[in-house]
Formats: C-alpha cells, sequence, structure tokens
C-alpha cells in the first residue's frame, strides 16, 4: 500500500503483461493431498486404523470419542479435532465505532488483541467465557490514520503496534504499568523530521528480543530492542512492503511481502551483500499478507490477484537467476480500495513456483490477512482467510473449500440496541441500503489455538466505518441445533470507567 495510494490517488487499471491465461488448479489438487498426508501438516492416521463410521455423520463428537477409546492405537490432539471445523456464528460480538484493521488470539489463547482506527489497542482477557474481560487499554501516541499493525510477545509481556509512521511503539500488557517506549526505525534517528512513509507490518521474534517491520520506503528492517537500534534494513524491493515474518523459531530466515508482487526469502546468516536468498514468484499483483508456519519451510500469501498461495521455500528461484529474468512486473496498477479486479482470476505467472492456489475469497478494500490453522487443534490441515465479501474462507490444503462463514449476513441478523443517539439506526434495526457499503469486510481472522473457535475482524455499519470482532465455533449438526436464544443488546458505557473505552458488547 503505497502512500499516495493510501490517501486516494487513483491509478489506470494497465493491460496486463504476457501471463498464462487463467489456469485454475484442479480441486481436489493432488500436490495439496500428498503435502496433507506426508506428515509435514501433522500426524497421518493409518489406513489399517481408518473405521468408517455408518452413522449419518461420520465425524460427530460421540463418533470421534468412540474411535478414540476403543482404539489401540494413541491418537494425538490434532487427529481427534481436525474436523471440528468452526461453523456457528455466536450471538455475542464486541463493537466498536471505528474500523479494526487486526484481532489475534495470544500463542497460548489466554489473550486477544485488536488494533483499530480510533488509535486504541485492545487487549482481552480470553479465559473465561465470552464476553471476554477488557484487560488493558494501549493508546496510540502520534499514530497517523490508524494503527495499522499489532503483535503480541510470546510470553504476553509486551504488545507492539505501528501506524504511518517510522515509529513503532512497545508497551507493557501489565494494566497498572503505564506509558510506551518509542522505537526509532528511521535512519536519521528519533529527531529526524523526515517521516514520509509507514510501517504497514509488524512481528516479534520468538524469543521477544527483535522485531520485524515493513514499511513503505520499500524496506523490512529488524530492530533490536534491547539496544533500541536497526540492525538490519534490507531494500530488495521496489514497492511498499506489506508484509513480513519471521520464518522459523531461530528468527534466522525472514519473509517480506512487497507491491512489486514479489516475496523474498532472507537467511541472516548470509547477508553480507544484503542480497535476499531467493525470490517466490507466482503473484501477478501486490502482496496483502504473509503467514509463515513457522517450520522455515511453508509460507502462506495472500495477493490482490484474489488468490492465496502456499509456497516451499525449497523451490524458490535464486536471487541470480531472478536477476536475469524479464519481464517482472505483471501488474494492472488496478486500486484494490476502488476499484473491481480486472481479472482474470487464476491469472499464473510464467514463472509460477508455488505449490497451492487457493481461490474463491475477494482481496479488495484493504489488505486482507490470511492464515494456517494451528496445529494444536488441526495439523495445519487447514489454511483459511478474510476476505472483503464478509466471508470467512476455509480451505482444506488440496484446495476444497472446508467451510465459509458468513460474516455479514450473521451481521445483518442482529440488530444492536444503543443509547447513544449516533447509533440511531441500529437501535432501530434498519439496514442501510444506500450511500455506503452494506456488506461487512473481513480483515482478519484469528483461530484459537487449542479451541474450535474463530474470531473475525471485520470492517461493518454505514460505509464499513465501524469494527467488529464475532466469535464463530464449531457445534455439531449445526444446521439443525442453535444455542439458546440470547437478547441482542448493547452495553453503552459512556460515561464509566475509561478502563472499558466505550466498548460494546453484544
Amino acid at each position: 500500500m503505497s502512500f499516495a495510494e493510501h490517501f486516494g490517488v487513483y491509478f489506470t487499471v494497465q493491460p496486463r503483461r504476457s501471463v498464462i491465461s487463467s489456469q485454475l488448479d484442479p480441486v481436489p489438487n493432488p500436490k495439496g493431498a500428498e503435502l496433507a498426508n506426508n506428515g509435514e501438516f501433522g500426524y497421518v492416521e493409518p489406513k489399517e486404523y481408518q473405521i468408517k463410521s455408518r452413522r449419518k455423520y461420520p465425524h460427530s463428537l460421540g463418533d470421534r470419542l468412540f474411535r478414540r477409546e476403543t482404539s489401540f492405537v494413541k491418537y494425538p490432539c490434532s487427529t481427534f479435532c481436525r474436523n471440528f471445523v468452526p461453523n456457528h456464528t455466536s450471538k455475542n460480538f464486541l463493537h466498536y465505532h471505528a474500523r479494526t484493521y487486526s484481532g489475534q488470539f495470544s500463542e497460548d489463547g489466554t489473550f486477544f488483541f485488536t488494533a483499530s482506527q480510533d488509535f486504541k489497542v485492545r487487549l482481552y482477557d480470553t479465559t473465561q467465557n465470552f464476553p471476554w474481560r477488557l484487560y488493558k487499554t494501549v493508546r496510540a501516541d502520534m499514530a497517523h490514520w490508524t494503527v495499522t499493525d499489532a503483535s503480541l510477545s510470546r510470553d504476553n509481556k509486551w504488545i507492539a503496534y505501528s501506524s504511518i509512521s517510522p515509529v513503532v511503539h512497545l508497551a507493557s500488557t501489565i494494566p497498572e504499568v503505564e506509558g510506551q517506549e518509542p522505537l526509532d526505525f528511521s535512519a536519521g534517528g528519533y529527531n529526524d523530521m523526515h517521516r514520509s512513509y509507514g510501517i504497514w507490518s509488524i512481528r516479534f521474534s520468538a524469543d521477544g528480543r527483535e522485531i520485524v517491520a515493513g514499511a513503505g520506503d520499500s524496506c523490512m528492517y529488524v530492530y533490536d530492542i534491547e539496544t533500541r537500534q536497526v540492525l538490519l534494513q534490507l531494500e530488495g524491493h521496489t514497492d511498499d512492503v506489506n508484509a513480513v515474518c519471521f520464518g522459523d523459531e531461530s528468527g534466522n530466515i525472514l519473509y517480506s511481502g512487497s507491491d512489486d508482487q514479489l516475496i523474498k526469502v532472507w537467511d541472516r546468516r548470509s547477508l553480507q551483500s544484503k542480497q535476499e536468498a531467493g525470490v517466490l514468484l507466482g503473484h501477478v499483483e501486490g502482496i496483502t499478507y504473509i503467514d509463515s508456519k513457522k517450520d522455515g519451510r511453508y509460507l502462506l500469501s495472500n495477493g490482490k490477484d484474489q488468490t492465496m498461495k502456499l509456497w516451499d521455500i525449497r523451490k524458490l528461484v535464486s536471487a541470480d537467476k531472478f536477476r536475469d529474468m524479464e519481464p517482472k512486473d505483471y501488474s494492472t496498477r488496478f486500486d484494490y480500495r476502488y476499484q473491481r479486479f480486472p481479472g482474470p482470476v487464476g491469472s499464473r505467472h510464467p514463472n509460477d513456483c508455488s505449490v497451492m492456489t487457493y481461490t474463491g475469497h475477494q482481496v479488495l478494500r484493504t489488505l486482507i490477512r490470511c492464515h494456517f490453522a494451528p496445529p494444536t487443534t488441526s495439523g495445519s490441515q487447514y489454511v483459511y482467510s478474510g476476505s472483503s465479501d464478509g466471508k470467512v474462507h476455509i480451505w482444506s490444503l488440496d484446495g476444497q473449500a472446508k467451510n465459509i462463514i458468513d460474516v455479514s449476513a450473521a451481521s445483518e441478523n442482529k440488530a444492536a440496541i444503543h443509547t447513544d443517539p449516533r447509533e440511531r439506526y441500529y437501535r432501530l434495526g434498519l439496514r442501510f441500503r444506500g450511500g455506503g457499503d452494506s456488506v461487512a469486510c473481513v480483515r482478519d481472522a484469528s483461530w484459537h489455538p487449542y479451541l474450535p473457535i474463530i474470531a473475525s475482524s471485520s470492517w461493518n455499519g454505514y460505509s464499513a466505518e465501524e469494527g467488529r470482532v464475532m466469535l464463530h465455533q464449531w457445534l455439531e449438526d449445526a444446521e439443525e441445533e442453535a444455542l439458546p436464544e440470547t437478547k441482542d443488546a448493547a452495553i453503552n458505557l459512556d460515561g464509566q470507567d475509561d478502563d472499558y473505552d466505550q466498548d460494546d458488547y453484544f
């Protein structure tokens, strides 16, 4: 997302350079099926122990429990739970008067944190049933336009957030500890007045000592928190770096995704020349998000070409080989925030080295995020993504749609009751059809590491100017059963303890 793009400069759609015509992968894809069964994505149940059930619902909870208790084989938790894919939307949700840009569970599942356009990062205690207790609110300092991203350290002690500024702020998660530490990523130091770029993506390292960031100056940075210094400034891209992450637990492998349509792999053990280890080619529009399986091998990415791709970095194109390739830019330069994708969906890069391509979702309006399903409850057998069509899409590794959660429809069916006159159109239960987009845009989604629950973070309301976090859980026979009816009512917290931050609980 370039600076000019962000503030409303429109671009003319250009003809796409020669690419292989739209060529969608077969579904189910044998390559994905092979991945699912090779043992790298969770435990594979031996065929001799696979019991074919005669029940109507062969993967029901009772059937799975019976198989586990009567089998001589000790099944891992991921094998037992991998069929419990969230399929039901809870009636409770969190509501904000500003767009929600990210929402994620902590690695141990005890916290959930959101970053919103009202310049607040909210941390919730998820150890109790929903609605969660608001644990702490961090108010963003020196933020511009919005909080673009947030990251929680693995020990849950620190939370960092970024904005359209080269300064990342670090705050303690302890409610009684106030104050924030500015971490300046600009080369000119904290007093440098040249602040023409923002930071779109940040991630803590596994040990919590470093932060990697992707910025609008086409660079990726690695920052040492203890010394307050930028350790690396990598200049391998030619456009905004929208997404970054560490590739493994050691912190030696780094990934970066950019609007130049490239994903680059960096190895810190061989960075004397500051050159990438290789390039992952396949997207024909800019990259919006990347997620690592954290094994130093597999990577997931979302692109503005309306595809999500699974990569094996062993298939990367070497830096030397990449430099000899022409042409390299296949983008149409369409403005993904306002324009329709010129298509066709499935346009393939001539040198596509991805393992799998997933389609069906929409990557428009904002930088839509995608993730691997957690290994404990699913064995990473699924991948999922938000979507600008108001849905959470879940695929199995072989490309089959496992489930599609319609967040937009669930939002419409819940008429909130507010006492704030600014929200009177919600109180009356009206649905606006003109002057704004009534379809929710799911920007982020997070699968709980140990429970069959997904929390979606979306833009809702008139012209999608509000934010909402909704819970989607696994419910056996969800089509025939329903949770007990509860009254959809908001708690107006205006004038109460400021710690509540005027969040609305439903």
